[in-house]
């Protein structure tokens, strides 16, 4: 059977950092560690989504890096109607064309979460490094004077992934950052140090027909 052709796809790795510790409340629906949020039920971090294979239209986008920053509601779970916030950062070694492909992409996934405050640009370097040919990684993530960030796995005993289900059914891998800096006035909550934090990496893939990311 031949694949199903979109108007857009993207697809590759994704991995989150947050200023919860692990495994990050959210994932459960469930309040967040108000001891670690000035006394707030909340949250704040980063994906990161490194495209390894992607189009829009006839616009090649394989090889491009894509952040959402972004805030809880506060508190969490949020009241209705108080979307989560975030920040898009495009890769700067996108065209003009990539460039507007992915925030179109970008935004209309968001979308079904919340706000879009800003859309910027920022030289992004990402890296992962396989443990025992994987799907266990370690993973770097580095925009100077924006985003440092860096992440081990957690393990079993025979060296696989430590997982939990999404809310879709897949696994979500989970470890522990171990850099884990932020710097971005645009967002309400844009500043954070804070190593030791919640993690979550895996495959993704986003189409007009599955607008999230989460596996």
């Amino acid at each position: 059977m031949a694949e199903e052709k979109f108007e857009w796809m993207v697809s590759g790795d994704c991995v989150e950092g947050c200023t919860s510790p692990p495994v990050c409340p959210a994932v459960w629906g469930s309040p967040l560690q108000a001891q670690f949020h000035q006394g707030r039920s909340e949250c704040e971090g980063v994906w990161t989504f490194n495209v390894r294979q992607g189009y829009y239209g006839n616009i090649d986008l394989g090889g491009l890096v894509v952040l959402y920053a972004f805030n809880s509601p506060s508190p969490f779970p949020q009241p209705e109607r108080s979307p989560w916030k975030c920040i898009i950062f495009i890769d700067d070694k996108a065209n003009v064309q990539q460039a507007e492909a992915l925030e179109n992409i970008f935004r209309k996934c968001w979308s079904q979460m919340g706000d879009v405050i800003a859309v910027k640009r920022a030289r992004i370097k990402f890296n992962k490094e396989l443990i025992d040919g994987g799907p266990a990684a370690r993973h770097t993530v580095q925009s100077e004077g924006l985003y440092n960030f860096g992440a081990r796995p957690f393990g079993t005993r025979d060296r696989k992934p430590r997982y939990v289900n999404s809310y879709f059914g897949g696994h979500i891998n989970v470890g522990i950052s171990e850099v884990n800096e932020f710097n971005e006035s645009a967002l309400p909550r844009g500043k954070w140090n804070a190593p030791g934090m919640s993690v979550t990496y895996y495959d993704f893939i986003l189409t007009p027909k599955k607008p999230n990311w989460f596996p």
